[in-house]
């Protein structure tokens, strides 16, 4: 599935746009090469560069880390590359750009189904989970350019995984590599911490949160006002993407003027580039912060957290929580794009594929019906209610039923370093020795 995805994803980028659209040129990813010049001016040593408002970025710089050395060598190579308002048809550095993107976001693929074998998942039915999975992330990179997304959910994942065997300290740098790449994973770091043993919840913490504290302290310091801009306020067109009903309550951060009469593009023309220009009538754009409703998701995550804390959860029920909190996203954002939806669409099928074929195979249905919705431009209600009952119902046909088969969490001794391995297998109720001896001795008995 990883050289399915990679192969129809750069099929998508070759044709799409020519044998479907009747245009000239690639179908890169709308917000990949914002993020790609961020990676430059990291390259270039300028960390606090990355929020720069021409850039779009307002999220942790982990993925523009990562990208820096390519996009050092995609400058040493002298490959073309676009950056808004100047759109190249044929940008060569997308190749080696959307390869790369590609094959982050097909790591999920190998994290999802590690955590289907550590629950129990048959293995026939964990081959059509990773055909679902690949389905439901791979427009998240190929249309959008979000590999992050797919890769952190990865990394959290086997977190999880590392967390349910008592590797405290793997699954703490894990989450810690998560984060830096996309902030959405911090909603089930509550959930692990207080799973976690009493001698190790404090540096799983401290390992989730330095590199993430590292690098942006770095940003405020080479550029306070565009990282408060882009970390704090976290500033979203409604114009441009998908408006929920919390718009209305979201704080205005300002207005932009879009269209400044123009809109270039370059082509290369007899071996020469041209640049094309179009008139554009300017209009106003308002820009709402998407942190306050980010705010009430995190607060509802240390809630859950504190239940977990309060009351352990076995680890398939522990798996459900963490995909409940991810969809929380879908319920207080103020603004969403359609790949939103896909990290607790993700969880929960994966959890969902050891309730059962039938529950299995309605979450898939529901979920890929979820995402094609999720591509229709409506109003705010017609648009929001559906992909929240949509993402809400995959949930809840995850719901783990209470089985011996998968044990809780526990406590390990106060060593903290012997693991805590989920038991697989039926559980042998007590016998009553008294019973069965006199049992035996009556049917003795009775066969002399």
């Amino acid at each position: 599935m990883t050289l399915v995805m990679l192969g129809t994803g750069l099929a998508f980028m070759f044709w799409w746009s020519v044998l479907v659209l009747h245009q000239q040129g690639w179908d890169t990813g709308s917000d990949m090469w914002g993020i790609f010049r961020a990676a430059h001016y990291i390259g270039w040593g300028f960390i606090g560069g990355v929020y720069d408002s021409s850039t779009g970025v307002n999220s942790l710089p982990g993925l523009e880390v990562v990208l820096a050395p390519v996009a050092m060598l995609s400058g040493h190579l002298g490959l073309t590359e676009s950056f808004p308002p100047f759109y190249v048809a044929h940008p060569t550095a997308a190749l080696l750009l959307e390869p790369i993107e590609l094959l982050l976001a097909s790591t999920v693929l190998f994290a999802v189904d590690a955590l289907a074998e550590l629950v129990g998942t048959p293995s026939r039915r964990r081959v059509a989970l990773c055909v679902v999975v690949a389905v439901i992330a791979w427009p998240t990179v190929a249309v959008w350019g979000h590999g992050e997304d797919c890769f952190a959910l990865a990394l959290a994942i086997y977190a999880v995984v590392a967390a349910a065997k008592g590797k405290w300290q793997s699954c703490g740098w894990l989450f810690g590599f998560a984060l830096v790449f996309q902030p959405l994973v911090v909603m089930v770091l509550p959930l692990v911490v207080a799973a976690a043993p009493a001698g190790q919840r404090m540096a799983t913490v401290v390992r989730s949160v330095a590199l993430s504290a590292t690098l942006v302290a770095v940003a405020f310091a080479s550029d306070a006002a565009n990282a408060y801009r882009s970390l704090v306020q976290q500033p979203t067109p409604p114009s441009i993407n998908h408006p929920t009903p919390w718009v209305a309550l979201a704080p205005h951060v300002s207005n932009v003027l879009r269209g400044s009469g123009q809109r270039s593009s370059v082509s290369m023309v007899g071996g020469k580039f041209v640049q094309h220009t179009a008139n554009i009538h300017p209009h106003a754009v308002v820009l709402v912060s998407g942190g306050a409703g980010r705010s009430i998701e995190a607060a509802l995550a240390l809630l859950v957290g504190l239940y977990v804390w309060r009351r352990p959860q076995p680890i398939d029920r522990l798996i459900w929580l963490a995909a409940a909190c991810l969809g929380m996203r879908c319920l207080f954002e103020a603004v969403m794009t359609p790949y939103y939806v896909a990290p607790p669409l993700i969880l929960a099928l994966a959890i969902a594929s050891r309730q059962g074929r039938k529950r299995f195979w309605a979450a898939t249905l529901i979920a890929l019906e979820t995402m094609v919705f999720a591509y229709h431009y409506l109003s705010p209600w017609a648009w929001w209610l559906p992909v929240v009952a949509g993402t809400a119902a995959v949930i809840a046909l995850g719901f783990p039923n209470r089985s011996p088969a998968v044990t809780e969490l526990s406590t390990p001794p106060a060593s903290g370093d012997r693991p805590v391995v989920p038991e697989v297998g039926p559980v042998i109720p007590e016998v009553d020795r008294g019973a069965v001896a006199a049992g035996a001795s009556a049917h003795s008995l009775q066969t002399v």
